[in-house]
């Protein structure tokens, strides 16, 4: 081998080293001191493994509800930065439909999804505080950056600051508080993470409504000072409270990973009634054991395994086309009140606030019932989660196949009923997803996979958006109808949910499927493939 060909040899060595070791998740091991540091909720680190606590209020997993949620509540900001587009193309170009301030939330969206799915094995290492604060530090110093922008009148730090300062901050902040969930509620994981994402939700509904009258009293550009000094702040002190539970952590009679290890009863004893009423009376003894023993698997696997799996490419296609028609509405759905049934612009706002608190429900409400069929049906937790998939995807595909003639007959509120329907649907998938990916991949790999399955929302929302645009203005430009022209692209989307509900079929729930030797796949319990 050449001199060259050793270098380059050399160099993919160390470039795949690097990577391999980016997405390993180790723990950092835990100090004595740390532990009883954190038996309080407010704890500081101060650095060389010393630790300073406000010794008054002891902790508890439920104020990491709390936190997560107003954590969430903050950055769910991003969903309203369309309150921002015309006064700022106003002021910097004199026009408020020069339609380019609007890029700013296309850049933010990327380098959110992107974020996610870089830092996932990062926050995992390190904890959730330091995401958190890291991601703070990052959303402020964007707001700061958007009010020096806006006084300058120069759109590129706008795009900077908002875009990639604080969509990068919004993507760790996003991730790390529901990780943490994940690992402290094994008994509620889905209502844990609907509870917190549903704070984003709701982020979205109200600071669209406090943008403008700060606007109104400080100035536009002073209004990102304020509103961003004001988040950050909640945030950072939201922050302290997080924490990862120790290894020895259990709670119901089961650990963080979900498996049963009460005191009264060794772990199959527990397990063994549970499973052998899944699987049926006739289920043997070697099946039972293999279950229980997959399930331990669960905790063990790689994260690069989990990464690589059948199930989360399948998941990753399928969550994508659920949030696809959910995305296009929630950026277009005030032009269809006002274009296509002549609403006023007011009515339609108020039609845009009550669809945001259906987005804020769906994510509560599904995740609530996923746990419900879990525990109440005795259904395996996956499962349970795949059947709330298909619920709201196959609404989504109903309502996507009614929409054109509702349209056509210009049935205004049986639209508004549906488009709240599907917005439930939309946020109950970003709800149920935490939790899905858990049962799945484990508590170990919950940051990494969630973060890179944000990717599908940020390539929907950036790709989708776009095309979406692009399609309609090629529809117009033909002389369709405003009308047709919305119609003409709902029918892609409806071929888009078709494949994901495939896709989702192929997710294997069962841990026989999954973990024995080669590829299997079963339906109702019966082998079809394998």
């Amino acid at each position: 081998m050449s001199e060259k060909e050793i270098t380059e040899k050399a160099c993919f060595e160390v470039i795949q080293s690097k990577l391999t070791s980016h997405w390993t998740v180790t723990l950092k091991p835990c100090s004595p001191e740390q532990y009883d540091a954190e038996e309080w909720l407010f704890t500081f680190y101060l650095g060389n493994d010393r630790y300073c606590s406000v010794r008054c209020l002891r902790f508890s997993r439920w104020y990491l509800f709390l936190a997560s949620f107003l954590i969430q509540f903050c950055i769910g900001s991003l969903y309203s930065w369309s309150v921002f587009n015309e006064p700022i193309d106003e002021h910097v170009y004199n026009n408020p439909k020069a339609g380019l301030t609007v890029n700013a939330f296309y850049i933010a969206v990327g380098i959110f999804g992107s974020t996610t799915a870089i830092m996932g094995p990062w926050i995992e290492r390190n904890g959730p505080r330091y995401g958190v604060v890291l991601g703070t530090s990052s959303f402020l110093l964007g707001h700061l950056i958007v009010a020096l922008g806006v006084a300058q009148k120069a759109i590129a730090a706008i795009y900077i600051g908002y875009g990639v300062f604080c969509g990068f901050g919004m993507g760790l902040c996003y991730i790390a508080p529901v990780s943490t969930l994940q690992k402290w509620f094994p008994d509620y994981r889905g209502t844990a993470a609907g509870f917190a994402v549903a704070g984003y939700g709701a982020g979205a509904v109200v600071w669209a409504k406090v943008y403008r009258p700060c606007i109104e009293k400080v100035g536009l550009s002073s209004t990102f000072f304020v509103v961003g000094c004001v988040m950050a702040t909640t945030m950072y002190i939201c922050a302290i409270v997080l924490r990862t539970p120790h290894p020895e952590f259990t709670v119901g009679g089961l650990n963080m990973h979900g498996e049963f290890v009460d005191e009264s009863a060794s772990y199959t004893d527990a397990a063994v009634p549970q499973y052998k009423h899944r699987l049926g009376s006739a289920a043997s003894e070697n099946e039972v054991d293999f279950i229980i023993s997959a399930n331990s698997q669960i905790r063990k696997l790689a994260l690069i395994d989990a990464i690589k799996s059948p199930d989360f490419l399948c998941m990753y296609a399928m969550f994508f086309a659920n949030q696809i028609y959910g995305l296009v509405v929630l950026s277009k759905l005030s032009n269809m009140c006002t274009d296509i049934f002549g609403k006023t612009g007011d009515e339609a706002a108020n039609i845009v606030s009550i669809n945001g608190l259906f987005n804020c429900f769906g994510r509560l409400f599904f995740s609530l019932v996923s746990d419900l069929m879990a525990r109440n049906l005795n259904m395996e937790h996956a499962f349970a989660r795949k059947c709330v998939f298909y619920t709201t995807m196959t609404l989504q595909l109903i309502i996507v196949g009614t929409t054109p003639w509702l349209i056509r007959k210009t049935q205004y509120t049986a639209f508004v009923a549906e488009i709240f329907i599907l917005t439930a649907s939309y946020g109950g998938g970003f709800g149920t997803i935490p939790a899905f990916l858990t049962d799945m991949f484990g508590a170990y790999n919950i940051g990494a996979m969630h973060g890179l399955i944000l990717t599908a929302w940020s390539i929907g929302g950036v790709v989708g958006g776009i095309t979406f645009n692009e399609a309609y203005s090629k529809n117009i430009e033909a002389g369709s109808t405003i009308p047709e022209a919305y119609i003409a692209t709902v029918h892609d989307i409806f071929i888009i949910i078709i494949a994901g509900l495939v896709t989702l079929m192929m997710v294997r729930t069962n841990s026989m499927d999954r973990f024995e030797p080669g590829y299997h796949f079963s339906i109702c319990g019966r082998r079809i493939i394998g």
